[in-house]
Formats: structure tokens, C-alpha cells, sequence
């Protein structure tokens, strides 16, 4: 009798699971879905973008990426100079800066990790931009994302960059500005 009851309820909490993973699941892919579509349409590109966001705060981008505020999707790329750390929010449609976060040296003095990364970056022969520029022309396609950073031990940028609906991942040399290699995005990245 015990066992009758607990079958269906275990059963019933299986598919109630199952049905919240889904639905967050579908969620996902509408968020990814929504961010492809927001850059894909942007009258902005992602280097000018970058452009704008190393001009506003004399730093270097280390990444650029989409962030979703108040419904609409905005730029958030991450500056860094041997002074500060900094985050700058552009909007793709007008390209005008919405706000910058500015971490400042107090942030950058505990936080390591920007230090090392932003060392490694100022010696990088190739720069964000660069990077994006030859993934989009590597795939013929257009840049969603980029950020620096160690893959493997080798410092490169990795540049997702969307073509005929795939999305390619693309890890440029920071010293050379070589092609290293190509892959498909992750199920569930941009998809």
C-alpha cells in the first residue's frame, strides 16, 4: 500500500521536473534566439561598438557580449586600462553610450585576475576588434560575441560569429591574429 502511493507521486514530481526543465529549456532558447536577432538587426556593429567603448574610457576591450535591460538588449563591453576596469553599455540600434560602470583603481588593485588579464592584453599584438574583424571574415559572417582570454595555454580571443542560422566559434591569436580554429556553438549557445 505504501509503495502504491509513492510510485505516483514520484512519478508526478518526475514530470513536473521535467516539464519546469523544459520550460526554462525553451526560455533559454527564446533568450539566445532574442540576443542572435538583437545583433543580427543592429544598425550598430560589434566593433564600432568596441570603438565606442575604448574611445569613452581611453581603456582596451577585453569582451563585448549582450545584456538584456528594462526589455531591450544593450552592448556591455568590458574595458581595461592599467588604471581601471570599466564597463560600458551601448545601444546597438542608436550606438550612443548609455552608461558606463566604472570600476575604478580600488576595484583593479584587489581584483588580480583584471590585472593579469589586462597585462596580457596591452602586450596582445592583436586587439578585440581585430579579432572580430577577421572571425566575421573568416565565416562570412557577423560577430555576436568576443572575449580575450587563455585557452589552452595559449592567449587567444574567441569570437562567436552567426551565418545562415549557425553560429561558429572562432579563437583568433592574440599575437598572431591568426585563425587557430573553428567550431560550432554548444546546443542551446546562440541557437
Amino acid at each position: 500500500m505504501f509503495r502504491s502511493k509513492i510510485l505516483p507521486a514520484a512519478v508526478a514530481a518526475v514530470i513536473a521536473f521535467g516539464a519546469a526543465g523544459a520550460a526554462n529549456a525553451a526560455s533559454g532558447e527564446k533568450e539566445n534566439s532574442g540576443e542572435l536577432a538583437a545583433v543580427l538587426g543592429a544598425k550598430t556593429s560589434v566593433t564600432q561598438a568596441i570603438a565606442t567603448a575604448e574611445q569613452q574610457t581611453s581603456g582596451r576591450a577585453m569582451k563585448i557580449g549582450l545584456e538584456k535591460e528594462k526589455g531591450a538588449y544593450i552592448y556591455e563591453i568590458k574595458t581595461v586600462s592599467k588604471d581601471k576596469v570599466a564597463q560600458v553599455f551601448i545601444d546597438p540600434a542608436s550606438g550612443q553610450v548609455v552608461r558606463t560602470d566604472d570600476e575604478g583603481l580600488i576595484a583593479t588593485v584587489f581584483d588580480r585576475d583584471d590585472q593579469d588579464e589586462f597585462a596580457k592584453l596591452a602586450t596582445s599584438a592583436t586587439t578585440l576588434s581585430a579579432a572580430v574583424a577577421t572571425a566575421e571574415q573568416h565565416i562570412g559572417g557577423k560577430a555576436i560575441e568576443a572575449s580575450f582570454g587563455n585557452e589552452d595555454g595559449t592567449l587567444s580571443f574567441e569570437v562567436e560569429v552567426a551565418k545562415d542560422n549557425a553560429v561558429h566559434k572562432v579563437m583568433i591569436d592574440s599575437a598572431s591574429g591568426k585563425v587557430l580554429k573553428v567550431t560550432a556553438a554548444e546546443e542551446g549557445e546562440h541557437n
